[in-house]
């Protein structure tokens, strides 16, 4: 009897651990032999790259993941995506299949994936498919527009042309905005109709990343909620917990989180000395990044314009090239306010403040608290930082 027992517990703990195992059995229509083909996942946050060689136009991935995870296929190995060469999708921990042309991924078809079916699913819906038409429609029509341009010596000609272009941009510039309303919306029924899918809390990270200000953050905290256990417990959903809490604590309103490190001339920067004393801009920035240049020429005239009253201004770099930092700091003659480098300090600033994109700045005030955030680079933000940074000298 306890032999049989034994014999039970050692098959059900292998199929325990069979259950975490994946294997991707790929076949290529085309003729791919001798070429290679790259996946690439993340466990707990670590990415983990593969590569298989085609043989006999086949080609197999194995490991070992814990729950659906979303994955990249290319058959680029450092993974220069394009529609061509890549398909993003869902991982599975079982045994998956999929069928591709090795020159273009766009047919590729991938079986027993119940995350990527569903993943398919959304991106693929009649409504996204006219609306893509249509965008694909007006781009083609503005190329064959462009081209008469080219060829046209008459200049009112051109000016008509051109009328048609501007008309053109504007159309599809709603389509864009429409198609974004209909992924968000799409995306937002499905999450509330199927807590237990693993790809929900990755649209809601995407969605807080987007920091749609039509969308609370309670609303995006209170889906999350209603997730089943064990997607929770999923890296997506471990992430999506993770990124809440730092964007709770980084939006308008909240007490700004500390950090501290060096600056660019070595003296120690920490952000909660300047409480009860300065109003703070944090400016996210790197050298490679074009608008957050372009930005500098106001940073200097507001900064000469406040710096007497209490303002400071903390510019933070994602470069990698420390050297390349501190040149265009000097080029741009920046000088003059703080700049705090991430890489150099190892810090999670970026992180910690739900930054996924730059340029971003935010707004602290004198007692430490956030009362303004942005994202990119308009005349517009521009208006609403100065005035905002008046409004504080005023008070």
């Amino acid at each position: 009897m306890k032999l049989k027992l034994s014999i039970s517990l050692f098959f059900l703990s292998f199929i325990m651990v069979a259950q975490h195992n994946f294997m991707l059995n790929g076949i290529c229509s085309k003729n791919a032999n001798t070429k290679s083909i790259y996946l690439r996942y993340k466990i707990n946050g670590k990415s983990i790259t593969k590569s298989s060689r085609i043989h006999n136009n086949k080609f197999v991935f194995t490991g070992e993941i814990d729950f659906p995870t979303q994955a990249i296929i290319c058959t680029h190995p450092k993974f220069y995506m394009t529609n061509l060469n890549s398909k993003i999708f869902y991982l599975e921990p079982c045994k998956m299949d999929v069928k591709l042309d090795f020159n273009d991924f766009n047919t590729i078809v991938i079986h027993n994936s119940k995350s990527n079916d569903e993943f398919d699913s959304l991106q693929n819906t009649m409504e996204k498919k006219k609306n893509h038409k249509k965008i694909d429609s007006i781009r083609e029509l503005s190329r064959s527009y462009s081209d008469k341009m080219i060829t046209r010596s008459d200049n009112s000609l051109k000016n008509q042309i051109q009328k048609s272009l501007d008309s053109l941009d504007l159309q599809l510039d709603q389509l864009v905005d429409q198609n974004i309303k209909i992924n968000k919306q799409s995306e937002f029924e499905f999450i509330k109709k199927n807590p237990n899918s693993f790809i929900a809390p990755d649209l809601l990270y995407h969605i807080l990343m987007q920091e749609d200000e039509q969308i609370s953050y309670d609303t995006i905290k209170n889906l999350y909620n209603k997730l089943s256990p064990e997607v929770k417990k999923s890296y997506g959903g471990k992430q999506l917990a993770e990124k809440l809490i730092y964007s709770k604590n980084s939006r308008i309103g909240s007490l700004a989180p500390d950090f501290k490190g060096r600056d660019v001339n070595d003296n120690l920067l920490q952000l909660s000395s300047f409480r009860n004393n300065k109003c703070v801009l944090l400016d996210f920035w790197a050298s490679w990044c074009g608008p957050c240049r372009e930005d500098f020429p106001f940073l200097k005239e507001i900064y000469f314009k406040y710096k007497d009253k209490g303002l400071e201004i903390i510019s933070v770099s994602r470069d990698e090239k420390l050297d390349l930092w501190r040149n265009t700091i000097k080029t741009e003659s920046v000088e003059k306010w703080k700049h705090f480098s991430i890489k150099e300090n190892k810090s999670a600033i970026e992180d910690i403040y739900a930054v996924t994109g730059i340029p971003v700045k935010i707004l602290i005030d004198k007692d430490g608290n956030i009362i303004g955030r942005w994202i990119g680079s308009s005349l517009e933000i521009k208006a609403e930082i100065e005035s905002m940074i008046s409004k504080v000298f005023q008070d």
